[in-house]
């Protein structure tokens, strides 16, 4: 997929110098533009926030040997190594279609998806990487709850990542809040955080989301009924 023009896919841009003579109309139309915009993420989000405190998963989870999450049987045929970022909004997109296509392909033992943070855009990116990392530490599925909170998030914008708001997250979710609070303000896991984007650096990886499904690589988010027909031209006949 190319990254060109309207692709679904973040990467770090140069600031563009602003025009001036911005009239009070102008102002009040991109407020209120901003004000529908959130309401309206805060209504898509809040199905995955239910999910992530509320509904157990129906297939297994775990990590490999390189200390990474997934999710899925670890004998399916379809592998997905993904490099995502939580503060991406394209990223956030494909995690709505990995889970709009769960029932029929990551339940079925179908595909596995393997998680790696690529915590690349903002010091809040890197925080959340953090934090999901140390939700990790308590069991692959309080990793997965805590990856799908982050994203329900995003409406709340950068706040939404603070240091108090991310052990806000693990209390909802009932994690052991001494164990987490130790691991997120002692940065246990930049380490790791880190190792994972140069992971990816060297394997060719530039934005988010950028995925490897059984090895080759693809570019940005893709639609739900793109992503069945690759996959499914992918299985054994």
């Amino acid at each position: 997929m190319s990254s060109k023009g309207s692709s679904p896919y973040q990467t770090r841009r140069r600031p563009v110098a602003r025009k001036r003579g911005i009239t009070t109309t102008q102002i009040t139309l991109v407020i209120g533009a901003v004000v529908v915009a959130v309401a309206l993420l805060i209504v898509l989000n809040s199905t995955r926030l239910r999910r992530a405190t509320e509904v157990a998963f129906a297939y297994p989870t775990g990590m490999t040997q390189t200390g990474n999450p997934y999710k899925g049987s670890p004998d399916a045929p379809l592998k997905m190594e993904l490099y995502s970022d939580f503060l991406c909004g394209h990223c956030a997109d494909f995690a709505n279609v990995l889970e709009a296509i769960s029932a029929d392909y990551i339940e079925t033992g179908k595909l596995q998806v393997v998680f790696r943070n690529f915590a690349f855009l903002t010091p809040e990116s890197v925080q959340a990487a953090q934090a999901s990392l140390c939700a990790l530490d308590q069991s692959p599925v309080s990793f997965w709850r805590y990856h799908d909170i982050l994203y329900a998030s995003r409406g709340g914008g950068m706040a939404a990542y603070s240091t108090v708001r991310l052990k806000g997250y693990a209390q909802e979710l009932g994690l052991d809040m001494e164990a987490f609070s130790r691991c997120l303000d002692s940065r246990a896991k930049a380490a790791q955080v880190q190792a994972d984007l140069d992971a990816g650096r060297q394997a060719g990886v530039d934005g988010t989301p950028t995925w490897f499904l059984n090895g080759q690589k693809h570019v940005g988010a893709m639609s739900e009924s793109d992503l069945r027909s690759l996959l499914d031209s992918l299985l054994p006949k």
